[in-house]
């Protein structure tokens, strides 16, 4: 009846009333398994941990020297940041053939045969870059390498540093050249397009040079002397029909002259000074033009001889007819004479006028063309002058990285400095075997308490009087303790000696595997 009320109870009838005094003494009945359980963990990670190489990690220190000169006077080619550059180069000394180099130089690995992918692989994994300072402002980083052989180790890193810094220089050089080489190339593209620009323009304006907006001022001005041609032109014209005009007047109011080779009377003396006037104004104004001040004063006593000799004809007496043998027209051969220079003057200067009209149109025509051909050759002026703009920004760029690339050979401009030489470490860095043993007894204590339990929830023995009351819910009269024989307490200590050895056991044995394990994963 009591194995039926036993088993009845679950596990909240069990633990539920249960206080710190009962879990003490389940603790204290069971101390042998959380003992021994916690015992084995600890010793099996002690093992395990013991079991595992050391791994010693070196390090050097690589300082970032700026630019000694700074950027407002020189700017830099390489626009890239530290942070983007270190990305780069950690990649690029990550990579299989530059360790796959290192391992060559440094002999490392040599009792390794076969592929080489898996000893390269833990290289990759054994090479840490971190940097010290702020992202936008690395001050410096470290470069580690962690290996079994702490001498090896340092020579690794020292390895590392120094083909980082030697990358480092090689990207730079390269980015330096780069950007020289595509501004050069730019920079004769350009040259060249700008030199075409110019023939076709020193073309253009040999072929059309009048019409150049330059050539305004010339137009307007030879228009405007052409004007004033045309017009004293027109005036000499003008003044020439009008003497010819007060000439064929005063002939016909004059009495005939006498042609001496026809028997006629002789010429008054004004006569023949008027035609000797004539003469002399015609080679002034052929040689100086009509305004000219000695022209003038010929015309004038040319005028004042003309009335004189006028009023001398009307005072004298009406001279006797004599018939002549030859009937004819009455002629005044200085008159004539002089009409005659002034009709020939007259057509030259109408002549003259097709030729001047000529170039007045010629002239007005290139004016008005010169808007029309200025917005076609604007075109190639505006990119004649973008390519000249673009041609001297390249120009300035060029020099630029000229004086950069100079700064970059004389060192002045940003490197990689090895500020601390990595050292072989006298001490490991893994594995933390305290802590591995720390967590195996921690690990082993949990699971000795949880042993425990169970242990208790699956054993049907009444413990003490309390128990009894609840299962007959009758009162217990006395407790007769257990009380153990000599023959007893030797069984048990001979059992707990073999419970401890076989745990022992168990515990290397569990910690030599799972370290046998984990060298094979890793």
């Amino acid at each position: 009846m009591s194995e039926g009320k036993l088993g009845s109870l679950s596990t909240n009838d069990v633990f539920g009333d249960l206080r710190l005094r009962d879990y003490l003494k389940i603790a204290q009945r069971r101390k042998w398994w959380i003992i021994l359980t916690a015992g084995g963990m600890c010793l099996a990670a002690t093992i395990f941990s013991l079991g595992l190489p050391s791994a010693y990690r070196s390090q050097t220190t690589i300082l970032v020297d700026p630019q000694k000169v700074p950027d407002s006077y020189v700017p830099s080619t390489v626009t890239t940041s530290i942070g983007d550059r270190l990305n780069t180069l950690t990649q690029q000394i990550m990579s299989p053939n530059l360790l796959r180099r290192t391992r060559e130089e440094l002999h490392l690995y040599p009792d390794v045969s076969g592929p080489d992918e898996p000893v390269i692989k833990k290289m990759q994994k054994s090479i840490s870059i971190e940097t010290i300072g702020a992202s936008w402002h690395i001050s410096a980083f470290l470069v580690s390498y962690t290996d079994q052989d702490p001498e090896l180790a340092a020579t690794v890193a020292n390895a590392l540093a120094t083909d980082l810094i030697r990358q480092n220089l090689k990207v730079r050089q390269e980015q330096f050249s780069g950007t020289a080489d595509f501004l050069e190339n730019e920079l004769r593209d350009t040259k060249e397009q700008l030199e075409q620009k110019e023939k076709e323009l020193a073309s253009i304006k040999s072929k059309y040079v009048m019409d150049l907006p330059e050539s305004q001022q010339f137009h307007l001005q030879a228009l405007s002397n052409l004007r004033l041609q045309m017009q004293a032109n027109e005036d000499r014209v003008n003044r020439a029909q009008q003497e010819k005009v007060y000439l064929q007047s005063l002939m016909a109011s004059s009495h005939p002259t006498v042609d001496l080779d026809s028997g006629e009377g002789g010429a008054s003396p004004e006569s023949a000074k008027i035609q000797k006037l004539e003469s002399r104004l015609s080679e002034l104004r052929a040689r100086y033009g009509p305004s000219f001040p000695d022209v003038r004063k010929v015309e004038a006593e040319i005028v004042k001889l003309r009335a004189k000799a006028t009023e001398e004809a009307k005072d004298q007496p009406a001279a006797v007819q004599v018939p002549s043998i030859f009937p004819g027209k009455a002629r005044n051969p200085v008159l004539e004479a002089q009409i005659s220079k002034l009709d020939q003057e007259i057509k030259e200067q109408t002549n003259l006028r097709p030729a001047l009209q000529q170039q007045i149109d010629f002239h007005a025509s290139k004016l008005e063309r010169e808007p029309v051909f200025q917005q076609q050759i604007s075109g190639l002026m505006r990119d004649y002058d973008t390519l000249r703009t673009h041609y001297d920004r390249l120009l300035d760029k060029k020099l630029s990285a000229e004086m950069a690339s100079d700064l970059e050979n004389h060192q002045r401009g940003e490197s990689f400095v090895v500020l601390d030489q990595a050292v072989p470490p006298l001490h490991p860095v893994s594995p933390n075997r305290p802590l591995i043993c720390l967590a195996g007894l921690v690990i082993g204590a949990l699971g000795g308490l949880a042993l425990a339990l169970a242990l208790e929830l699956t054993c049907d023995s009444v413990r003490d009087e309390r128990e009894v009351v609840e299962i007959f819910h009758s009162p217990v009269l006395a407790g007769i303790p257990y009380v153990l024989s000599p023959k007893e307490l030797r069984r048990n200590h001979i059992r707990l000696l073999g419970a401890s050895i076989g745990v022992a056991a168990a515990a290397a044995i569990l910690g030599l595997v799972a370290s046998f394990l984990y060298q094979g994963l890793v």
